[in-house]
């Protein structure tokens, strides 16, 4: 980074759209540097999800801050340029500059990681669904402090303490997580009686340690209800075999695949669903493939298998959900 580049005057140059090249080049690798930072230190425990098919920290930040630098119809990155003008107190500082463009990348990256989240997982996005649902019920508000959404029990929220991270909510006793009526109450009291820490609660880091804590075991919100883990197996289960029936009507039948073919992809989508249980898948999905096909590299299995089983990945988690679904209506 330049001595001579300035924040400030870069932001100021996309609100007159007369943004040099080379400085539009300097505010991207600063952005793509806040959210490699952002993903790396406030989303160390859920790697195993967003390392899915291999991408890097670095292809990760980018895509995250991708949505920041579309471009309106004359050419100016109408987001960043929106925020700039609505920010309050008016950004005039170089200080205020940068801790700004850190804020916006911050909730750009964690609406990415809830949606990469959501994606990846149908029980994280059944389970954020119900706690959402939650919060509407018990009149409780979601405020979005220096990018990250907050659960708060009202809008006037006064920041007294550092705000509780992912690894507070982590270290939380399972006790706190059994009845979902009074889950948030309690940890609401928790924070206030045993901490210094200020009263709100991350939301995607509470979903997430819900989900590790196989959730389903819990009635949440009237929304999703699982008597046991029993009940999560049979609908992973029926979800699978429902894939596996559509991958032998859709290729298997029509001669597209093998026998010994189906079989090894059947294996490989019985061991995805083997981690889905237990939080998330934790690779990319080429290597549940290639552990059945240990004579194949990566150019064979992009050329030949790669869209059949990223399609039957797709089947799976959309039987899965449709399963939820069905469950609780």
């Amino acid at each position: 980074m330049r001595e001579s580049f300035s924040i400030l005057s870069v932001l100021q140059s996309v609100c007159n759209n007369s943004l040099a090249q080379i400085n539009t080049n300097h505010l991207i690798d600063l952005a793509q540097n806040y959210a490699y930072t952002y993903l790396r230190y406030r989303y160390q425990s859920l790697s195993k999800v967003l390392m899915a098919e291999d991408a890097t920290l670095d292809e990760l930040a980018i895509d995250a801050i991708a949505p920041l630098f579309e471009r309106d119809h004359s050419g100016c990155f109408t987001k960043i340029k929106t925020a700039f003008n609505k920010w309050q107190p008016p950004i005039e500082t170089e200080e205020q500059a940068n801790f700004f463009l850190n804020r916006l990348v911050a909730k750009s990256t964690e609406k990415y990681v809830s949606e990469l989240l959501r994606d990846s997982d149908p029980f994280f996005s059944k389970i954020l669904d119900s706690i959402n649902y939650l919060i509407e019920k018990q009149n409780y508000k979601k405020k979005q402090i220096l990018g990250i959404t907050y659960i708060m029990e009202d809008e006037n929220y006064k920041k007294i303490g550092s705000l509780p991270d992912s690894s507070f909510i982590d270290e939380l006793p399972v006790s706190m997580f059994i009845d979902s009526s009074k889950m948030l109450s309690t940890i609401f009291i928790y924070l206030k009686e045993n901490t210094d820490k200020a009263i709100a609660i991350p939301l995607n880091a509470l979903v997430y340690k819900i989900r590790k804590l196989k959730a389903v075991e819990m009635n949440l919100a009237d929304k999703i209800e699982f008597n046991d883990e029993t009940e999560m197996d049979s609908i992973v289960d029926r979800s699978l075999n429902s894939t596996i029936q559509k991958m032998k009507e859709s290729y298997s039948n029509k001669g597209k695949i093998d026998e010994s073919e189906t079989e090894r992809i059947e294996r490989a989508l019985r061991n995805i669903t083997f981690d889905l249980r237990d939080g998330g898948i934790n690779t990319g999905l080429h290597k549940y493939f290639l552990e059945q096909f240990p004579d194949l590299n990566f150019d064979d299995y992009h050329k030949k298998y790669q869209n059949i089983f990223e399609y039957l990945f797709k089947v799976l988690k959309k039987e899965i959900a449709s399963q939820l679904d069905y469950k609780n209506k």
